[in-house]
């Protein structure tokens, strides 16, 4: 019965494919989407195999951890339908009364309080919504988050097309189905929220950027709220160059080059000194938190730890900790620090974006400023330095660098003359062969 039930709602994700005028592209057909989304489907399943096989204790897997505490919440509603909604809306959910229901859940309560927004709860929140009519099957909210990813990465894809139109095919394949893309957007993991959140954020962002449609703006903002509580640093980290294009956009007679740079370093020094203007101060939060993730690293004994000097909260500190941080999330793992698959497939991946990148500069072209090239610099660099900086432990350090990715591989295609690589290879292959 559950299979049956899965496959119901997964004709039904199909047919939306179909039906709606969102998923409509001039080069990729409903065939490729179905495709695309079929793969991002066994990846879930492939997912669910590495983690099931590896964490030993459920509580430990972070696939089952938001859909467990959600089931928790979902519960609540047949013995209070009060304490449900509470909990699901926000309104009142601090109530003396739901702290029986709260200390049942595993993650509901971070053990630290230091983050201006606690992510979890939207995690376990959209579980327990899922949850009205999942019948607990477990499979059933896997495909919503692959549905979500999916609308997300097409939306990503249907903004970078604009901008790099004669090679559809390769971008599809570089935005969907590059591994660690494909892997943690693929399973209830807040990387599936972030790509449906940060990817229709976008989209709306630049119909509006394009065209001024007013109505899109108000999408665009309902879907960075979205991403804002899905993943704070996301969210802060894509403001800077939104904020940045928002004001070219109305002055569009600045140096942008300039003004660009400008427009950064003014951003990094409020990071600096935020709590002038917030009552946030967004540096000791990165530093506290840092501090936190090695000691839990040293607790748990992780297998790909790595060495990360301990930040000081002030300028200088996080300066000297750049390069690090550039290294380890370009670069790292290397291959000779694979000791698993996902480490392996990841090191790969290293290589792979290494080749293209001296691909980039053999057969440089020119290109020119357009939105999505000055976002997609901003974006990767921000946050691979804050992870980086953040983050000692590399199988998180693959992961969290998952939503720049899509944006890192549009910008080495677009600096790449696509038909000069091809011509080459072409004249290579004729050689060997005849």
């Amino acid at each position: 019965m559950k299979f049956i039930y899965f496959v119901v709602w997964l004709v039904f994700f199909v047919w939306l494919i179909y039906k709606l005028k969102f998923f409509r592209h001039a080069d990729l057909k409903f065939k490729h989407l179905i495709f695309l989304f079929l793969v991002k489907i066994v990846a879930s399943f492939l997912v669910y195999g590495v983690y099931t096989k590896f964490y030993n204790e459920r509580i430990n897997a972070d696939i089952f951890k938001y859909y467990d505490d959600g089931i928790i919440l979902y519960n609540s509603l047949s013995e209070n339908p009060i304490h449900y909604l509470k909990m699901l809306t926000g309104i009142d959910a601090n109530h003396p009364q739901l702290m029986k229901y709260y200390n049942q859940m595993s993650f509901w309560i971070k053990p630290y309080n230091f983050e201006i927004i606690n992510e979890n709860k939207t995690l376990i929140r959209l579980n327990a919504f899922i949850s009205l009519f999942s019948f607990h099957n477990y499979f059933i909210h896997v495909l919503v988050f692959v549905f979500l990813s999916f609308v997300g990465l097409f939306a990503i894809f249907k903004v970078l097309s604009q901008y790099l139109q004669h090679y559809p095919f390769l971008l599809a394949f570089v935005i969907f189905l590059f591994p660690s893309t494909l892997f943690w957007s693929s399973a209830i993991l807040k990387e599936a929220l972030v790509f449906f959140s940060l990817g229709l954020s976008l989209y709306y962002f630049i119909d509006w950027y394009n065209y001024q449609n007013k109505f899109s703006a108000l999408k665009f903002l309902f879907f960075l709220i979205i991403l804002m509580i899905s993943k704070m640093y996301i969210f802060l980290i894509v403001l800077p160059s939104l904020s940045y294009l928002f004001i070219t956009r109305f002055i569009p007679k600045l140096n942008k080059l300039l003004f660009f740079v400008a427009f950064h370093i003014i951003c990094i020094l409020f990071f600096f000194y935020s709590e002038w203007i917030l009552p946030y101060n967004f540096s000791e939060i990165v530093t506290i938190k840092q501090h936190h993730f090695i000691k839990m690293a040293s607790e748990f004994n992780a297998g790909s730890q790595i060495f990360l000097p301990a930040l000081e909260d002030n300028l200088l500190s996080f300066i000297s900790l750049v390069p690090v941080a550039i290294v380890n999330s370009f670069f790292r793992p290397f291959i000779w620090e694979a000791h698993n698959i996902l480490a392996l497939v990841a090191a790969i991946e290293n290589i792979i974006l290494f080749v293209m990148f001296i691909f980039a500069i053999v057969f440089f072209r020119t290109t020119y400023s357009n939105p999505m090239f000055l976002f997609s610099i901003s974006f990767i660099l921000l946050l691979f330095m804050l992870i980086g900086i953040s983050t000692p432990v590399l199988g998180a350090l693959v992961r969290y660098k998952a939503p720049a990715l899509p944006f890192l591989l549009f910008l080495l295609l677009l600096f790449t003359n696509i038909d000069k690589v091809l011509n080459k290879l072409k004249y290579v292959w004729k050689k060997l062969y005849s």
